[in-house]
């Protein structure tokens, strides 16, 4: 007989509603919860396909250890003890910091495991090597905030049911699901904004979903978002559609700024990316005009060129046009899993972006997550491997990641997974990195273990949460991640433990939840009691007031559009070249720019092994004009050759009527270099193109992962 089960996907940070019909303690089904407050029934593709996942015949049941180059099956307990002794081991003999922990997209969507229960794990015996792919795709968020506010701000949600007016840059909410905007049911919520008459302008160099309903859609030459911004920020200034007594009361530096932008004319704005002027003028005067509304990036402008600079700008929109803590605007929830802000009498939050801690190649300084701990930049990773000395990085656990397939300089980060004395990696599945590991722990599916949303706790459209039973018990030798760590911290003797749990205790994962949660105004208890479908708290929509200026960091309490360091950018930016094609230094010769994407049937490397998905894609095509397919003679699936001035790979072309000519899309997360399959099988690997010391961005380390110089050849 079928039981019907509630609970939420963690395919992706979404989190949306799920009714999970299970038979025999096997899932046999999955669809959207329609009582879920926040999703409404919404779910992706994705979402519907985790049946396959959990059941899915090459699902890892049991641990692996390579022995003689091959993997054989290891007992779970036995693994850790082995993987514990060798940690001990390292850590006498090369000392704390030559262990390493990567968290991936994966990684993040479980309460009891993710990134801020393994950063105290790594306290515990005194590493700072925690890496995550937030320093992959949007560290320049970070030092924009610390610019921008002085530090951390409560202001994440974009209160779209309220706003007049949306700028989305380099983001594809209805895909990607980012925060730019409320990401439960983003297609219905941006549906139902655009009814009722709120106007949308789209900055991105691909006519993406939510480009061909914008009502301005500025199709920007990929890397030019820098002067764009910069011109949209001078016509709203000199047309004075600003906010004049928001900037009195809570900007700094308006001269300065305006100073630095007014060399970006719409003439030479216009030539530089190949934008209208005329369409300019109307996309800053729809923005700032309006009687409310936000701007916001994603990871296309994150990974591009001058990301620290363009995130900035983006946010410097919403300063001068009045939007920070402001109905409609940029606002906050006050979540259920800290306490509540008061409207009035707040302070700063004593929190650095920017940490101590600096990488020992090419000098990056660390940074504090988005969620509170520090992190180090996951670009020098694999260099930190492979160079010898005091914090060479000895042993790397990956938890819900896959650096084979993400880090950029494919081959260098392979070379570095070689070279490790230990690779431990917590997966569903025998992943391109867990090819090279010495032990792969098989974990838990999301629907066998208990959990919260935790990571969505402030991101929600308003207060929610919901806590899930398991929907069917582990079958095999399957362990948590968090039990991982907790086992192996105990063989090692580094004394781990949390509030109310001691170092010896077996603790269960509600125990692990709450002490990880001690400051919860909604305790654990209370979620476990309210509907399984979740429950909303407080109003149901999003708070304004008592954030600017009260919680900006600058000791003048004002927000920093004239920050010195964006000053000086926007000079150089200027001082660039303009050149035709892809090339952005003389003497370069390159006819394209190729920018990465999200596509629907997959989330960063997952969901490209199931079999609903892969019906509908394969690989990952490039994406090119019909004006560049008739200039090279090409037609819909044929093999082209796409290399930068760093690698070459090979790839299926598209025609596709949503980028413009010189413009490639190719999306990330496909191709592993190990796979035998051809191509049309199994993709293109991006990062095979992209260099980790080249073009990397000096402040977080990033390496330009998007918007970068290629040349396309017929195969």
């Amino acid at each position: 007989m079928i039981e019907t089960k509630k609970t939420f996907c963690r395919f992706c940070h979404v989190f949306c509603g799920l009714e999970v019909d299970v038979e025999k303690n096997r899932v046999v089904d999955v669809r959207g919860d329609h009582d879920n407050p926040v999703s409404e029934g919404y779910t992706c593709p994705k979402g519907r396909a985790e049946h396959e996942r959990i059941n899915h015949p090459d699902r890892l049941r049991v641990s692996q250890k390579k022995v003689d180059g091959q993997f054989v099956d290891i007992d779970s307990s036995r693994a850790i003890e082995e993987i514990g002794d060798k940690l001990r081991a390292i850590i006498d003999e090369h000392g704390p910091e030559s262990v390493a922990v990567y968290v991936g997209c994966g990684g993040h969507r479980t309460s009891a495991g993710g990134p801020w229960y393994i950063a105290k794990w790594l306290e515990a015996f005194g590493s700072p090597r925690l890496y995550t792919s937030l320093t992959i795709d949007s560290p320049s968020l970070i030092i924009a905030y610390d610019r921008l506010f002085g530090g951390p701000l409560p202001l994440g949600v974009f209160d779209i049911e309220h706003a007049d007016c949306a700028l989305f840059v380099a983001t594809n909410p209805v895909v990607s699901h980012h925060w730019t905007m409320p990401q439960s049911n983003p297609f219905t919520r941006l549906k139902k904004a655009l009814n009722r008459g709120m106007k949308l302008v789209v900055i991105d160099p691909r006519k993406c979903d939510v480009a061909e309903r914008a009502h301005v859609h500025l199709q920007v030459k990929p890397g030019e978002d820098a002067s764009l911004l910069a011109c949209l920020i001078r016509e709203i200034i000199e047309n004075k559609w600003y906010d004049a007594e928001y900037v009195n009361h809570y900007v700094s530096g308006f001269d300065e700024l305006y100073e630095a932008v007014k060399p970006f004319t719409l003439q030479y704005t216009e030539h530089r990316t190949t934008c209208a002027a005329a369409d300019i003028v109307e996309a800053a005067r729809i923005f700032a005009t309006a009687k409310s509304g936000a701007a916001a990036s994603g990871t296309g402008l994150h990974m591009a060129r001058h990301q620290n600079l363009t995130t900035q700008l983006v946010q410097t929109l919403n300063a001068l046009c009045g939007r920070f803590d402001r109905r409609g605007g940029m606002a906050r929830i006050a979540g259920t899993l800290g306490p509540k802000l008061p409207s009035e009498g707040n302070s700063p939050l004593p929190v650095s972006m920017r940490t101590e801690q600096r990488s020992r190649v090419r000098d990056i300084q660390g940074i504090t997550g988005l969620f509170g701990y520090q992190e180090m930049p996951t670009n020098t990773l694999a260099d930190e491997i492979l160079t010898p000395g005091k914090g060479q990085v000895k042993a790397l656990i990956v938890n819900g990641g896959n650096p084979a397939l993400v880090f950029s300089d494919t081959d260098h980060t392979l070379k570095a997974l070689e070279e490790l004395d230990l690779l431990v990696v917590n997966d569903l599945f025998m992943s391109a990195t867990a090819r090279h590991a010495d032990y792969v722990m098989a974990v838990t599916h999301p629907f066998e273990r208990v959990d919260i949303p935790m990571l969505s706790d402030n991101y929600y459209p308003f207060s929610f949460n919901q806590y899930s039973e398991k929907m069917v018990e582990p079958q095999d030798d399957v362990i948590e991640e968090w039990e991982f760590f907790w086992r192996a911290a105990q063989r090692m003797g580094s004394g781990f433990s949390l509030p109310g749990i001691d170092a010896d205790d077996a603790p269960t994962a509600d125990e692990v939840i709450r002490a990880l949660t001690p400051s919860a105004r909604i305790s654990l208890q209370e979620l476990k009691d309210a509907p399984a479908s979740g429950r909303v708290y407080d109003a149901g929509i999003p708070e304004v007031g008592g954030v600017i200026p009260d919680m900006i960091g600058h000791a003048d309490r004002r927000l920093a559009a004239g920050h010195p360091e964006v000053i000086a950018e926007l000079a150089e930016v200027y001082a660039e070249p303009v050149l035709i094609g892809g090339a952005y230094r003389e003497g370069q010769n390159f006819d394209f720019r190729l920018i990465t994407y999200r596509m629907p049937e997959v989330y960063c490397t997952t969901g490209n092994n199931l079999p609903s998905l892969r019906r509908k894609r394969q690989y990952n095509p490039a994406l090119m004009s019909r004006e560049d397919m008739a200039r090279l003679s090409l037609s819909d699936e044929d093999l082209v050759t796409i290399e930068s001035g760093h690698g070459k790979i090979e790839a299926v072309v598209e025609c596709s009527d949503k980028v413009a000519r010189g413009t490639i899309g190719l999306a990330h997360g496909w191709g592993d270099p190990a796979d035998p399959r051809p191509t049309r099988e199994k993709g293109s690997n991006v990062q095979q193109l992209i260099p980790r010391d080249v073009d990397f961005d000096k402040v977080t380390g990033l390496a330009q992962q998007s918007a970068f110089a290629v040349n396309v050849y017929p195969v």
